[in-house]
């Protein structure tokens, strides 16, 4: 009981300190907080990209004899109003070029997409000023790009599908045959319609692409990667966190030491063995309140998801058994509150590099991940890695393992310390 008495105390303390509020709470979700809203909605898998808003112009005619069933500048107002767009551009014909420039000037529109006069003849026939005007809001950056890229996409088709005729005709003629003119008009629209289908499935369904590349996925998952790195990077700040929370604790006793009050306390019928105890349980009590607040506040604010509750408390456990004792055993070696801050700020701060825990959602070296199994940090990260992947509870076994080792042996050599020197 005067264990848990002298607990309480320390505990109390320790959450009327803003500074130590702030280091254990404020400061990590602070700084996760800034990476996520520097991504805006990615990383909720939400997109801030307004709608793109389009002025088309068409003057353009099909010419008598054309090979097309309509005109290039049909097709390319098609694109704009298509249903498969719909949630995305939203499109307004303009009667001429002057209506559109008006309504691009009081940003009615954001990109306007002109096709002039006999655009389709022109193109047809190889004229190298045959052009599509494409008139966007200077402050715009992505929207003039996807429109550009749209009509291009289009017109290449088009080019294509004159290569595609010409090598027909060549491909007859090698073989001794004359070329049908009536089949042309048949293998235009066959053509024209295989490109339609395959620029809207790249554009709207990339699954059915010619060539589809992404990275392994598990299972029956869908996991948002910007969502991924976010969580990973919180996990890493956690962490470090959490060793400064449990060395800097343990600072209380140097504080106490200091001011006289630690004196007085040995002078009363509690031993100090027990003294000891109860400040090294404070350690270990306000670690562990820190990892779920943490844990919770990230999940509820970022989306940050955890894994499964068991492989969480396990992670969690044993990120509080290395913090604590890793805490007991530097503050062990420091005399002064004034040598403290150095050691904490340097010694933790090297480790928690070392440890990969401000790359921990990055790919990094070999040669850097080893060093990290030499660090308590980085077994604790590797933990959270495996508990935030999926992976069964059986892969936190050696983690784990490592961790209690680790722990138990720092908190043995720091007790041990701390009651020579107050023996």
């Amino acid at each position: 009981m005067k264990i848990l008495t002298i607990a309480i105390k320390d505990l109390t303390r320790s959450f009327r300190s803003a500074f130590a509020v702030g280091m254990m709470v404020i400061a990590p979700l602070g700084l996760i907080g800034l990476i996520y809203f520097a991504f805006g909605g990615a990383a909720s898998g939400t997109s801030d990209l307004p709608a793109v808003s389009v002025g088309m112009v068409n003057t353009d005619r099909l010419p008598a004899n054309a090979p097309l069933d309509v005109s290039l500048g049909d097709s390319i107002r098609s694109m704009f109003f298509d249903d498969s767009v719909q949630s995305w551009i939203i499109a307004s014909d303009y009667a001429d070029e002057a209506s559109a420039r008006a309504a691009l000037d009081a940003q009615e529109i954001g990109v306007a997409v002109i096709v002039p006069d006999n655009f389709t003849e022109r193109f047809l026939a190889g004229e190298a000023d045959a052009q599509v005007l494409i008139l966007s809001d200077p402050t715009l950056t992505i929207a003039p790009q996807v429109v550009r890229n749209m009509v291009t996409a289009m017109l290449d088709g088009v080019a294509g599908g004159g290569i595609a005729i010409q090598t027909i005709i060549e491909r007859q003629q090698a073989n001794g045959l004359q070329p049908d003119a009536a089949q042309f008009s048949a293998l235009t629209d066959r053509y024209a319609a295989w490109y339609a289908d395959f620029q809207r499935n790249l554009f709207h369904h990339p699954d059915q692409a010619a060539l589809v590349m992404a990275a392994p996925a598990t299972e029956g998952t869908s996991e948002n990667p910007v969502q991924k790195m976010l969580g990973l990077m919180m996990a890493g700040q956690m962490v470090f966190f959490a060793f400064f929370t449990g060395a800097n604790s343990m600072m209380s006793i140097l504080r106490e030491d200091e001011e006289g009050t630690l004196a007085r306390l040995f002078t009363t019928p509690i031993d100090r063995t027990s003294i000891l105890a109860g400040k090294f349980l404070a350690v270990f009590i306000l670690v562990v309140v820190q990892g779920l607040v943490l844990i919770a506040a990230a999940h509820y604010a970022f989306g940050i998801s955890w894994g499964e509750p068991v492989a969480v408390a396990l992670a969690l456990t044993g990120q509080v058994v290395a913090a604590t004792g890793l805490g007991v055993l530097l503050v062990s070696f420091v005399k002064s509150t004034k040598q403290g801050g150095a050691v904490l700020g340097g010694g933790l701060t090297g480790l928690g590099m070392l440890g990969g825990l401000f790359t921990a959602g990055m790919s990094m070296p070999e040669t850097f991940t080893k060093l990290a199994d030499f660090t308590p940090q980085g077994w604790v990260i590797k933990s959270w890695k495996v508990v935030m992947a999926g992976q069964p509870p059986s892969d936190l076994i050696l983690p784990l393992a490592v961790l209690a080792v680790m722990g138990l042996v720092m908190f043995a050599i720091g007790a041990a310390r701390f009651k020579r020197r107050y023996a």
